[in-house]
Formats: C-alpha cells, sequence, structure tokens
C-alpha cells in the first residue's frame, strides 16, 4: 500500500476515534455534548494500531514508516491520538521471521526510540 494511503488510514483512525455521534433526538439539546465517542459503544480502550507491511522491500517499507512517522509529527489530530493510543509498524517479512513480540517494530508517536515488541510499543 502506498504512504498516502497509509497515511489517510491514519489520519482516518484518528477522526475515528474523535467521532462522536449525536442522535437526531438530542441534536438540538444541551446533553449532546456528553455522548460518547462512537468506538466506546463497543470498546473500553482504543486499541494500538499497528501497520503490516507487505509486500515491499527494506528500503520501501523503511520510507513508508518515515512518512507515517511524519504524519504522526505533522497532523494535529494523528498527534493527539498518539498521545494515548500506541501505534506501530513492521514489515510481514520481518514478522514472519522472528515473530509479533520481537523488536521488529517501529514506534509511530516518538522514532528516536528502538524498535520494539508489539506489547511495548
Amino acid at each position: 500500500m502506498a504512504s498516502e494511503k497509509l497515511a489517510a488510514k491514519l489520519i482516518g483512525y484518528a477522526r475515528f476515534r474523535e467521532h462522536h455521534p449525536i442522535p437526531p433526538h438530542l441534536r438540538r439539546t444541551v446533553g449532546a455534548q456528553s455522548v460518547l465517542p462512537a468506538w466506546q459503544q463497543h470498546d473500553v480502550v482504543f486499541p494500538r494500531l499497528l501497520f503490516v507491511l507487505a509486500d515491499t522491500g527494506e528500503r520501501a517499507a523503511r520510507q513508508r514508516i518515515r512518512d507515517l512517522q511524519g504524519i504522526a509529527d505533522a497532523h494535529p489530530l494523528v498527534a493527539r491520538i498518539l498521545m494515548t493510543v500506541k501505534a506501530g509498524a513492521a514489515r510481514l517479512a520481518d514478522l514472519e521471521q522472528h515473530g509479533t513480540s520481537a523488536a521488529v517494530w517501529h514506534t509511530l508517536s516518538d522514532h528516536t526510540r528502538p524498535l520494539r515488541g508489539a506489547w511495548a510499543l
């Protein structure tokens, strides 16, 4: 998947986290501000965002990860979500070779940190 599509997905997840649907019967009332975000109707905690890059070479994957990290730095909505939601990216080949808990995950919020396992993002 191209970097632009990955960036659009990341921005889409950030928008979804912030989305507060207002039922029609509450749209004109003061109580509308207390409606929970859409994702909290099914989950207690917003899930971490893990991007698995398939069918890419190491160089292309590194570029896509840098692009995702750039969006995380530049887009205010994405930066806000990454303060509380863990996000990372890894190559499928690395996951197949080393496993999902190996230090193959690149964090999107802090690209100065070393590689991490999925649960330690």
